[in-house]
């Protein structure tokens, strides 16, 4: 029996619909209102408002059932572990998914055998609408000075940094002061030390998120990211909808094969212009699914080394913070990357509610979570590996991972340990079962590098600086993937500000 496949016409087709692929969709709008704008994406709406963040959701069943729906083929809750159980658990190299996964995403490799050989046993993925942004922590720092491309102007790229933070809505004053916030930048700044870049001290955490008068925040994700462009008639965006392959001929995508999860019903999609921003996982599974294998593509893997433990603060008499949010965080510090005087990026969680009330000698006690990353070197050989057999669940080829740490990244882990330390030491105590933990790679979720941009067509690079595929004259790709430095910053800003870059010339192009 034939299947019928029907066949459409657009301007821009753009695979993906999270903060980068939205940035597109808006910054084209915007300019050529007029511009027909596709935006697929493999994951369903997961909530009444297109792509809002589940922080955004105040019923916690909602959100509970919107985190579920995001986990792939994992399609029940993870237990309830706290993230002191996940560290020990480490530690002990238990590797089993319930102990590597958290809400809202799914393990790209879940089975347990599997996991044992992997050596990305925490990568994971969120597939919904809006992806990963739905439940980013939207923390937004600017990349420090060994963490920026060399090969865009400074003054370029900070105006695009500029107009990343307009989209995103970045604050520092998301959260309001308070004493014991106030003690925590002190204790921050101590540690380290006045031989710091210009406004490279500790400070609150640029975070992405709006606020109205009443101090009430609305955290940015792909509905807000859109804005006015969900009203443009000529937008159109789908849920459930898979590309399965970009068929192309002498250097141009010709269409999209893509196919309705929920009918079954396959489509091609001619389009001028192709976005592809499905994450740093799924975007170059695509292109390697459609044959357009560029040597770099999947190679140089990266993603920062992440130290994690928790603190009780030594604060005596401090008042409490109790948010009224079924959030817990009642404040996001920063400590920036800055070598060489601080080569890490420290990102510090202020808590109201301790995860880890069986642990806390004083469960009225502040509790500070402390993550400290650091560069790992940008290695070819850390990659996906593409099956050219095997499938994943959604019919894809299966990947695995190679990701090894080389002795200069360990001295790296080490140094960040040992800076850490100093902070731990400062703030008051660990809690029990908290201690600093190494966490298996893959737990940033901030992978980079596999569709890594470059100045020259050759093979360390899969786009241009603007995220054009070399060799193609209409298929373009976004994301922290086309970051081709190591970094240890949260990386979307600087994704964002790249699709803004490419989003420009897109425009021109149109």
């Amino acid at each position: 029996m034939l299947i019928k496949i029907t066949k459409m016409k657009t301007d821009v087709l753009i695979i993906g619909s999270g903060p980068i692929g939205a940035t597109y969709a808006r910054i084209i709008a915007e300019h050529k209102p007029a511009t027909k704008i596709v935006m697929i994406d493999l994951g369903p709406k997961i909530s009444d408002k297109i792509g809002q963040h589940v922080k955004n959701i105040t019923d916690l069943k909602t959100a509970e059932t919107a985190q579920i729906l995001s986990q792939g083929n994992k399609k029940e809750p993870y237990p309830m572990i706290s993230v002191a159980e996940r560290a020990a658990a480490v530690q002990r190299g238990d590797l089993r998914p319930e102990f590597l996964a958290r809400a809202g995403t799914h393990l790209v490799i879940d089975e347990i055998a599997d996991l044992q050989k992997n050596e990305m046993p925490a990568l994971s993925l969120s597939s919904n609408l809006g992806g990963m942004g739905v439940h980013w922590t939207c923390a937004c720092p600017r990349p420090g000075n060994d963490e920026r491309i060399p090969f865009i102007p400074a003054s370029e790229m900070d105006d695009a940094l500029t107009k990343a933070e307009e989209i995103l809505s970045v604050r520092q004053d998301a959260f309001p002061k308070n004493e014991v916030g106030q003690t925590i930048l002190n204790v921050l700044n101590q540690t380290l030390g006045t031989a710091h870049s210009t406004k490279r001290e500790a400070q609150a955490m640029p975070l992405a998120c709006g606020k109205d008068a009443d101090g009430n925040r609305y955290w940015t994700a792909t509905d807000t990211i859109l804005k006015d462009t969900l009203e443009n008639t000529n937008f159109e965006i789908r849920s459930e909808t898979i590309c399965r392959k970009l068929i192309h001929s002498e250097g141009k995508i010709t269409g999209a094969e893509i196919e309705d999860l929920t009918s079954g019903i396959k489509e091609m999609i001619e389009a001028k212009i192709v976005i592809v921003a499905a994450d740093a996982i799924r975007t170059p599974q695509l292109l390697w699914a459609s044959g357009i294998r560029p040597k770099a593509l999947g190679h140089y893997l990266n993603e920062h080394p992440f130290i994690f433990t928790f603190v009780e603060l030594n604060i005596p008499n401090a008042q409490s913070t109790t948010s009224k949010s079924h959030d817990p965080l009642t404040g996001v510090f920063w400590v920036p990357f800055d070598a060489p005087n601080h080569p890490f990026h420290g990102q510090i969680m202020h808590m109201d509610l301790s995860p880890m009330k069986t642990t806390v000698s004083d469960i009225s006690k502040h509790i500070v979570g402390l993550g400290w990353g650091c560069l790992k070197e940008v290695n070819f050989d850390d990659q996906i590996v593409f099956s050219e057999i095997e499938k994943d669940y959604l019919g894809m080829p299966k990947m695995t991972f190679k990701y090894k740490y080389s002795e200069n990244d360990l001295a790296s882990i080490e140094a960040a340990k040992q800076f850490q330390a100093k902070v731990i030491a400062s703030f008051g105590k660990e809690i029990e079962n908290g201690q600093q933990t190494l966490m298996p790679a893959g737990s940033s979720l901030h992978y980079e590098g596999t569709t890594r941009m470059g100045v020259e067509n050759n093979s360390e690079s899969v786009c241009d600086t603007f995220g054009q595929v070399w060799n193609f004259e209409n298929l373009f790709v976004g994301g922290n993937g086309v970051i081709p430095m190591a970094t240890t910053s949260n990386p979307t800003l600087t994704s964002v500000a790249l699709a803004v870059r490419s989003a420009e010339k897109i425009v021109e192009k149109l």
